[in-house]
């Protein structure tokens, strides 16, 4: 079985453990190609996947985007950087709402069985005002992927904030962009990744949003199970 990952750098792993190298040591029987790209959107994923001209070789899609149409407008840097990327971010709910399924309707038209995860985190604090509107697009997400019974959400927004419940929460958040710079240059193993994460009280995460080996784990494990179901 042949399988795409389409999202953002969470799914590219550049930043943070990579769960999609998890998956494939674990699945060796399976294939997979990685096309996350850091810092997409929905809107970007919509027009990047528009230009793909191999979408009809894979059986499976696994589609996980939409932090970033929240991260995107954190401040004044994180908005100017989506501007010059050419990565814009959904003005609303009903702008994500639309885009969204207009990427389920075209990957649809290739294949029939996607598996959808939601927009995860923006800082472990998930009562803060930007989780709250992430809370929102995940909820979107679950009605879109609902309508289309070929389709599976996997929730793994409410087990990152089950597994939450009870913890010393951080506030920390990469509001500087030199910050999260320099994460990708200096921490390029799981073991530096999962220090750093301790070093800032995180649980789940690297940095609120990108993942530590906990939440990479835990990604990887409800992907393997789901994958496992289609063979």
């Amino acid at each position: 079985m042949k399988i795409a990952f389409l999202g953002d750098s969470i799914t590219e792993g550049t930043l943070g453990v990579s769960f999609v190298d998890i998956i494939e040591k674990r699945l060796p029987e399976f294939s997979f190609k990685n096309y996350g790209v850091g810092g997409d959107t929905v809107g970007s994923l919509y027009k990047r996947i528009q230009k793909m001209n191999n979408l009809n070789t894979f059986d499976v899609f696994v589609l996980f985007i939409g932090i970033n149409d929240v991260f995107g407008k954190l401040n004044l840097q994180h908005k100017l950087i989506k501007i010059l990327s050419n990565q814009s971010t959904a003005k609303n709910n009903v702008s994500f709402k639309k885009t969204y399924n207009d990427i389920l309707q075209y990957l649809l038209t290739y294949n029939k069985k996607i598996l959808i995860i939601p927009p995860l985190l923006l800082g472990e604090d998930v009562l803060s005002q930007w989780n709250q509107q992430v809370q929102q697009l995940a909820s979107i997400v679950k009605e879109q992927a609902n309508f289309y019974k070929t389709v599976r959400f996997i929730d793994l927004r409410n087990i990152f904030v089950e597994r939450l419940e009870n913890k010393k929460i951080s506030n920390y958040l990469p509001m500087k962009l030199m910050s999260i710079k320099k994460d990708v240059d200096t921490l390029k193993t799981d073991p530096i990744i999962d220090s750093k994460s301790k070093e800032r009280g995180l649980h789940l995460t690297l940095d609120g949003v990108h993942i530590n080996s906990i939440g990479a784990n835990i990604i990887a494990r409800e992907i393997i199970f789901e994958l496992q179901r289609l063979k």
